[in-house]
């Protein structure tokens, strides 16, 4: 393929660009104690390692030029850039101008979306959402937006985008090491050394470096640990002239008398048809994509449904046994036989749909394309304690075994969070059991001092909707807020007006916001493609989002997926995707989780 492994910054920062780029924008000189410099005026968003890279210098070198940008950066401070230090060899001559948040590139000869996003350090996603025009057809002399800051993966950690107080700095002294200051300052040795260009003259006595600040804005770890490098597999490497794609879907050809015929005459066709046919288009959209990007690939169709006998069939088939990657099935049973063969072949199996741990659990080879309920659990314990500090927490029980794990996992990961708040009076979740058969007075427990935050970790429909009834006759003076489950949304029955006046928040696995670009762009495309809107089911998103996820891994990393999983990250329509091995299992799950909000009748991401 001829792509080189893009270098991933761990933290926002403005995209690389060259010293003959800095020169050539008449940046002013001074001279001072007989060296001559390069002025360089903070901007908002600048960060002293972003300085680096725009003017080819090491940050160790301007720190010794500015002391002073040891305590941080401030806007409208002058930085002055040592001329005799700029690296010539790693400037590039690509003309560029910087425009507010964005830099602006004309596209040169044999220039791609990929090449130009790696040489300015950028997400070629976030470089598409931008561009949106640019991935379907991009011309010489075209000028494209490049993000001027940008924010990359780390492991378990939410970044702040990088401005003034995003990194510290530290006078390396005997005795310490790498290893040392990174288990010090609680970061990872890979994003320190990332962020001292990797250590290139080694790391001595007496030595400036940069240490990154990770900050998180209202978590600061969502998740354990995952236990990514405790899983030995020998995982397939390599890129190769032409890939071979599976997707297994249930078109169920056998419930509708003719596919065409149905198409033709508008009729409705059978449900799972409807939702094959959604992923199919919104796959072919972003295969169509992969192609001009460079993608070379095989791509094959398979009807598979719940029927086993008719599943084993498509097995058999001679190709199966050399696919890369296959995307479904999409039923419970169907996904553990061919989890089977994906284990066996050394094939990755990306599952659309979440199911229980015991579906997945064996395979590494398995990825679960959105957020298992046990880390959405986790997530939303953290975001609940850190968000609510100050607020009564109430966890509502029901009298299910079903929500026993729920409430389990809740209370677990809550507990352990307010346990490191010093300013937090109680150490520990209070819970309240409900029945549907007694009827108790909800507003005991409740307080006219403080905001009252409900958690209802329950998917009884029966139980949530009675429980909703409930509240809505309590005291309006009350503040009440409730949390509750994903599958709140299916819910009709739970009164509109209930969930706007307690602002209800569900943690969910995906989001689609109608307002980004990156969805209005994949809309515009369905439409003028198919001439008609995605199903109400979502699956013509995720048909997109994990066609050009996994396509555009096999373009940078070729069959070494574990290793994509590490350096990309994507921001899709239907999901952001951030990849990570389960804490339950072998298998590797999305890690992205979002809170939404019912308010003033509208539904809102609220993190």
């Amino acid at each position: 393929m001829g792509i080189k492994k893009q270098f991933v910054l761990i933290f926002g920062i403005v995209a690389l660009l060259s010293s003959a780029c800095a020169t050539a924008q008449n940046y002013p000189e001074r001279t001072r104690d007989g060296e001559d410099f390069f002025v360089y005026t903070v901007e908002p968003g600048n960060t002293l390692f972003a300085i680096s890279r725009l003017f080819s210098v090491k940050t160790e070198d301007l720190l010794k030029a500015n002391p002073d940008a040891k305590s941080g950066l401030s806007i409208g401070q002058e930085i002055f850039i040592p001329k005799d230090k700029i690296d010539k060899k790693s400037a590039r001559k690509t003309e560029v101008n910087i425009s507010g948040e964005y830099i602006l590139h004309t596209v040169q000869r044999k220039e791609t979306l990929f090449s130009i996003s790696g040489k300015y350090g950028a997400d070629v996603n976030e470089v598409m959402e931008l561009n949106p025009d640019a991935a379907l057809s991009l011309g010489v002399g075209d000028v494209i937006r490049i993000p001027a800051v940008t924010s990359t993966k780390t492991k378990e950690i939410f970044l702040e985008p990088a401005r003034n107080d995003t990194f510290m700095v530290h006078q390396v002294l005997k005795g310490e090491t790498a290893y040392s200051l990174a288990k010090e300052f609680e970061i990872s040795v890979d994003s320190l050394s990332k962020a001292n260009n990797n250590f290139e003259s080694g790391m001595n006595v007496g030595q400036w470096i940069v240490i990154p600040k990770f900050k998180a804005s209202y978590l600061a770890e969502i998740e354990e640990e995952s236990p990514v490098d405790s899983v030995s597999i020998a995982y397939p490497s390599g890129f190769k002239k032409k890939y071979k794609i599976g997707l297994m879907l249930p078109f169920e050809l056998a419930h509708n008398d003719s596919l065409d015929r149905a198409l033709m005459d508008g009729k409705d066709l059978y449900i799972l048809t409807e939702i094959s046919l959604d992923y199919y288009r919104g796959a072919k959209i972003a295969l169509d994509s992969l192609k001009r990007m460079g993608l070379n690939a095989d791509v094959y169709i398979y009807d598979a449904g719940e029927d086993l006998v008719q599943l084993k069939d498509v097995l058999r088939k001679p190709e199966i046994n050399d696919l890369d990657i296959i995307f479904g099935p999409m039923h419970k049973t169907s996904i553990a036989l061919v989890s089977d063969a994906s284990k066996k072949n050394e094939t990755y199996l990306v599952s659309p749909n979440s199911f229980s741990n015991e579906v997945f659990e064996d395979n590494p080879f398995l990825v679960r394309a959105m957020a298992s309920r046990e880390t959405m659990m986790r997530y939303l314990a953290n975001y609940v304690a850190i968000q609510h500090q100050d607020d009564n927490v109430i966890m509502i029980n029901s009298e299910s075994a079903n929500d026993w794990p729920f409430r389990k996992i809740f209370k677990e990961n809550y507990n352990k969070a307010i346990g490191s708040f010093s300013n937090v009076f109680s150490d520990s979740l209070r819970s309240v059991g409900i029945s549907l058969t007694k009827p108790e007075n909800v507003d005991k427990w409740l307080r006219k001092d403080q905001k009252n935050i409900l958690v209802v970790p329950s998917n009884e429909l029966a139980f949530v909707s009675d429980f909703m009834t409930r509240l809505s006759r309590i005291d309006p003076s009350y503040e009440i807020q409730i949390y509750g489950l994903d599958n709140w949304m299916r819910y009709d029955n739970i009164d509109a007006e209930y969930k706007n006046r307690f602002r209800l928040r569900l943690v969910v696995p995906n989001f689609v916001d109608y307002q980004k670009e990156v969805t209005k762009h994949f809309l515009r495309k369905y439409r003028e493609e198919f001439n008609m809107e995605p199903t109400q089911y979502g699956y013509g998103y995720m048909g997109y989002d994990l066609t050009l996820f996994f396509g555009e891994s096999l373009i940078k990393y070729g069959l070494s997926i574990p290793e994509a999983f590490k350096q990309m990250e994507m921001k899709g329509v239907n999901s952001d995707y951030r990849f990570g091995r389960s804490t339950t299992g072998m298998e590797f799950e999305n890690k992205s989780v979002y809170i939404i909000e019912y308010n003033d009748y509208q539904i809102k991401q609220v993190n």
